[in-house]
């Protein structure tokens, strides 16, 4: 394999939560008060692929004169029980398991606290993975790369064989601040290229193959 060490962002990269994550804040801004049809559901999506969650709460929260914590307040209580639903990506696991025949390891890197690894145990994912940082370990966020950084240390990883996989610019430039590859995974073309990342693929089939590529 190209690299052998696999960093993987949760949200919408193992797992696709956005279609819960929009519902919740649909319905937390429907609790501060916002009638239904002034809400734009692919509004709020493109918000926080494009950029993120915080990004989407200052916008939203300005845009209707809400305030920004009691509207994340209320996302997070609507958020919670919509992680339960949320399905990992075409290809994830197929992925997951030729990193591990070929010897290599997986990590996952989130923002989300320990939910996520409940989540990727529910769905029989979790043994694929030989650690984790998740909001617990109270890293700064990406695109900083300390908690990368941190993973490598303590997992023993050489940069040079290590790539960050995630949906975002922000995975990749904190993968390559770490001294590691970067893979953008963008399955709706919605992101605009700001990080250079090493591969860009729309389906995890495509991850695969460039990473099993012996050219």
């Amino acid at each position: 394999m190209r690299y052998q060490q696999l960093f993987w962002d949760f949200d919408g990269t193992l797992v696709n939560t956005y279609p819960g994550m929009v519902t919740a804040f649909h319905q937390a801004l429907e609790d501060t008060g916002v009638n239904d049809f002034e809400i734009d559901d692919l509004a709020i999506y493109q918000a926080m692929r494009q950029h993120s969650l915080g990004t989407a709460l200052q916008r939203f929260a300005a845009e209707f004169s809400v305030d920004r914590g009691r509207l994340q307040q209320l996302y997070r209580h609507h958020a919670a029980p919509q992680l339960t639903t949320a399905a990992p990506f075409a290809g994830v696991g197929a992925l997951l398991r030729t990193v591990q025949d070929q010897g290599g390891r997986n990590f996952v890197l989130t923002h989300r606290d320990n939910g996520a690894l409940d989540r990727l145990s529910a769905l029989g994912l979790s043994g694929f993975f030989s650690g984790a940082v998740t909001a617990a370990d109270d890293y700064p966020r990406k695109p900083d790369p300390t908690s990368l950084r941190a993973l490598m240390q303590r997992y023993a990883v050489e940069p040079a064989t290590a790539i960050m996989i995630g949906d975002r610019n922000l995975d990749v430039q904190a993968g390559h601040r770490a001294g590691m590859a970067g893979a953008l995974f963008d399955p709706e073309h919605l992101i605009v290229d700001e990080s250079q990342p090493e591969v860009r693929v729309t389906q995890m089939a495509e991850l695969k193959a460039w990473l099993l590529a012996t050219d």
